[in-house]
């Protein structure tokens, strides 16, 4: 009877691990940042790609795209790669803005790779919405993936 109670409380443990979600979603797999702007609307972008880590310091962002989300609002829509090193510190990759304006699938473009010298701990997607002559109006990041090798 013991072992059979024992054997329980483990399970039972085990899902409640399971059950408590981090900061960041582990290891590989789809990444979104969805914006809606302004709020309340189906307007805005997302940036989305599949997380591939490939190591302590190197991960591919496969299918890296960006789409504006229409009806239009006269806006364009850029997105990024985001990563955190193990010290803290922060790297961005360069802006790349969806070309086909209010296009289902938006621009793909393609695979975005990354290795580096410091350990990366974690990546996410920034997306923004913004004026040509202004910057950025507004932006999300989604809530990222963490390295599984680190």
């Amino acid at each position: 009877m013991k072992k059979r109670v024992a054997g329980v409380a483990t399970a039972l443990a085990g899902i409640g691990a399971l059950l408590v979600a981090g900061p960041a979603q582990a290891a590989d797999g789809l990444e979104l940042a969805r914006l809606y702007y302004p709020a309340g609307e189906v307007k805005g972008g997302e940036a989305r790609a599949t997380v591939d880590f490939r190591s302590r310091k190197s991960v591919v962002f496969r299918d890296f795209k960006v789409r504006d989300v229409c009806p239009g609002d006269d806006l364009p829509v850029r997105g990024r790669v985001e990563w955190v090193h193990a010290d803290g510190t922060r790297g961005v990759g360069s802006w790349k803005a969806d070309t086909n304006g209010c296009g289902v699938d938006g621009t793909n473009f393609g695979d975005i790779r990354r290795t580096d010298t410091k350990v990366i701990v974690e990546v996410m997607l920034t997306v923004c919405v913004y004026r040509q002559s202004g910057g950025n109006i507004r932006c999300h990041t989604s809530g990222g993936r963490a390295n599984p090798y680190v």
